[in-house]
């Protein structure tokens, strides 16, 4: 195997990224307590010793906001011929095939939640003609791959996946798979948790792997997707994590909500009374001397026993400490406005500061507006290399199975709907306004109601719109950006 990295130069490299960046972010995504504390910094929250601890999960908000964001709405993928600008409705039919094979519209979302978390994420094809009727489509997350970029353009990908674990023995058996332009490479590695091993002569046949795979066509079957950039302390390739240089903050918001809940454990009612006042129980020592022993009463969790002097007053005393529950709720509000704002985001996306606020689309723009900008960043970086991608994967099928003929000019085009439907009322008003000016054919205002339609829905409606205007119906190439909406009066009011 060649390149700029040997498969164990990028297993070391793996490992360093796992251990001081993606490892901590994944840690207060997943509030895994253990994980917490062995990523913690020293002198920080979860470093300091101490078992009632509490993880608040508003990284794994986050990280499911950002992926709502991106694919709440699933994009369209459609064939375009450069060339001829027509397509066979054939093609069509295949990509959505293999798109619904790979379940995608679900895969996306998982790839974007992933990769807000460990700040890049993976695509790659997969095919085998005789086990697959068409190839698929999986996701890889940032820590389990490596990129290598030359003149900033991606030029192979090392993937590491574990096949076997021996609990026994605590040996790992990885597949180890290298992604380039026109060929893939593979070989399967035995050693441990933390190191890679040696490769094991044979063991691909095993698992049915062959050691070089040509791909049909000569395209690159995976592809880097960051989740934003630039990171502040990684390579200039790599993706930021929705959460770097978070993790202060993340830990303080654990310290007040675990502050708030001592409170409430330490606040619960209490009586201290007497010891005489609880329930004697005979305990014969050794020697049988008789001796007593109090006896807790689990129906009376209220009583405190103390050992009071004969001297002194036998009363029942109740005691109930404050919560201080207004202070700590105004800290973790401000911590967590702070945390989103910080990771992009706008408070309002997770239902903070929206009490009387007006509903319609054009304020819900305003005041999520920081959020729909991170969204649209995020987008620069999904847009090209999904289109790349996936027209690889038509050709190679083109190639493999058959189904389809490869044509020069072919492509998939993306198309990301609006994040957030506008309402009737805000479409409405822009369109009339256009129609009293005058300013859009009636084509235009009718994509504008129906940005989901396909041209021949669009044609139709119009259509129907001219004759039910009484305006002679025109064949579709006349119609292109000639007319305009025509008011109720009728042809000659037109």
């Amino acid at each position: 195997m060649t390149g700029l990295f040997s498969p164990r130069e990028a297993w070391d490299e793996l490992s360093a990224e796992r251990g001081w960046y993606v490892r901590k972010h994944r840690a207060a995504y997943s509030g895994v307590h253990e994980e917490l504390r062995a990523t913690a910094v020293s002198g920080s929250f979860w470093a300091r010793a101490g078992k009632a601890k509490v993880h608040v999960p508003i990284a794994s908000d986050i990280a499911s906001a950002s992926a709502d964001l991106l694919f709440g709405n699933p994009p369209r993928c459609r064939v375009y011929n450069d060339l001829t600008d027509e397509v066979e409705d054939g093609k069509q039919d295949r990509l959505d095939a293999i798109l619904r094979e790979s379940g995608f519209e679900g895969l996306l979302q998982e790839a974007a939640e992933t990769a807000a978390v460990t700040g890049d994420v993976y695509l790659k094809c997969n095919w085998d003609a005789g086990a697959l009727p068409c190839p698929t489509v999986a996701f890889v997350g940032g820590d389990d791959a490596v990129p290598e970029y030359r003149f900033g353009q991606l030029q192979c990908v090392h993937f590491f996946t574990d096949v076997k674990r021996e609990r026994k023995t605590q040996k790992v058996w990885r597949l180890y798979e290298r992604y380039e332009r026109g060929r893939i490479l593979s070989g399967i590695f035995c050693g441990d948790a933390a190191d890679l091993g040696e490769e094991v002569p044979g063991a691909l046949e095993a698992f049915g792997i062959d050691a070089e795979t040509l791909v049909p066509g000569g395209g690159m079957m995976a592809v880097h997707i960051p989740n934003a950039k630039p990171s502040r302390v990684r390579k200039a390739e790599y993706g930021r994590s929705d959460f770097e240089g978070m993790r202060d903050m993340l830990d303080s918001l654990d310290e007040v909500y675990s502050s708030w809940m001592r409170d409430i454990r330490l606040a619960k009612s209490r009586l201290i009374v007497p010891a005489e006042f609880l329930r004697r129980k005979p305990n014969f020592g050794s020697e049988g001397e008789s001796r007593y022993t109090f006896e807790f009463d689990e129906d009376v969790e209220t009583l405190v026993a103390l050992d009071i002097s004969n001297d002194t007053e036998m009363k029942i005393t109740p005691s109930q400490f404050a919560i201080r529950a207004e202070e700590h709720a105004k800290t973790a509000e401000a911590l967590v406005r702070n945390i989103i704002s910080m990771s992009g985001y706008s408070p309002q996306t997770f239902g903070l500061d929206i009490q009387g606020q007006a509903s319609s689309g054009t304020a819900l723009l305003i005041r999520e507006k920081k959020s729909f900008s991170m969204r649209s960043k995020k987008l620069n970086y999904w847009s090209m290399p999904l289109e790349r991608f996936l027209t690889a994967v038509m050709r190679l099928d083109a190639e493999v199975y058959g189904e389809i003929s490869a044509q020069e000019g072919d492509r998939v085009i993306i198309e990301f709907p609006d994040s957030m439907s506008t309402d009737l009322s805000t479409i409405s008003q822009a369109v009339q306004l256009m129609h009293n000016a005058q300013a859009a054919s009636t084509e235009t205002m009718v994509k504008m109601l129906h940005p989901d339609w396909e041209q021949g829905q669009i044609e139709d409606e119009v259509r129907k719109v001219m004759e039910e205007y009484g305006v002679a119906t025109m064949e579709p190439d006349a119609m292109q950006g000639d007319l305009h909406g025509v008011p109720a009066g009728g042809e000659d009011e037109a």
